[in-house]
């Protein structure tokens, strides 16, 4: 399977790390995100690999050209130079550009979080046959999505039914709610960054929001629920770690 890393971003909460490099390649430890990441999922099975660029794009794609030359690895880029795009538009994008082009399926994984989730299972979970029917998907069928999600202080928290279908989100600090009211039966989950998604699921992207405007794959799950099972997956135990302030380079 194919892994999307989104390294757009400007990496504002990292600076002063980020005023000269893209995110992705401030180095922790003797080693870019990036590098820690794809060793990561290179080691899971992963040796295909598509980042978009933005913030100092030529420097990443010249780094991950030479990083992929030397370690026989395929990585494609997707250019998001003249607007950023968010995670959703960034995953229509690269589809539009034919990045994904023979895949059922896409990994996406932020660059900037360290976990050690088992993506072999994670994927095989995926892969499994839907217990429930939800909205207009007919049960026995895969989920359109699997989030990988923790039981953590956040500031924004996904909510799941008792089958573990996304159903709501919410901003703790605004008060804000998306998707369906909030009931006492849901669990309340924080989203990790790690996701795999159906390619057909995309393509419904593209043709609703279309492949050059941005717009928030947290939203756009939302509102494939109505329709798709999409579906959260608590990691009870291991190690997760979102590598997005300075202080967690000390």
């Amino acid at each position: 399977m194919i892994a999307f890393i989104p390294c757009a971003g400007l990496g504002t909460r990292l600076k002063p790390l980020t005023d000269h490099r893209p995110k992705a390649l401030v180095e922790y430890q003797g080693k870019p995100l990036l590098v820690h990441l794809i060793e990561r999922l290179q080691a899971q099975g992963f040796d295909r690999f598509v980042l978009n660029l933005h913030h100092f794009a030529p420097m990443l794609r010249d780094f991950a050209t030479e990083y992929a030359r030397r370690q026989g690895l395929q990585i494609a880029f997707s250019d998001e130079s003249e607007a950023l795009l968010d995670t959703g538009g960034a995953l229509t994008h690269a589809y539009g550009s034919g990045l994904f082009a023979g895949e059922e399926e896409v990994l996406v994984h932020n660059v900037d979080v360290f976990s050690d989730l088992d993506l072999r299972g994670f994927s095989a979970a995926f892969s499994a046959k839907s217990p429930l029917p939800a909205g207009g998907t007919p049960a026995g069928e895969r989920p359109a999505a699997l989030l990988s999600v923790r039981r953590r202080p956040s500031s924004r928290y996904l909510y799941a039914d008792a089958a573990g279908r996304l159903r709501a989100w919410r901003n703790e600090k605004t008060g804000q709610v998306k998707g369906e009211p909030i009931s006492d039966s849901f669990n309340a989950f924080a989203f990790s960054g790690i996701h795999i998604i159906k390619c057909s699921l995309i393509d419904e992207w593209a043709t609703a929001y279309g492949t050059d405007k941005p717009f928030s794959v947290i939203d756009a799950y939302l509102n494939a629920s109505r329709h798709h099972e999409i579906l959260l997956q608590e990691q009870k135990d291991g190690f997760w770690k979102d590598m997005g302030k300075i202080e967690d380079f000390a």
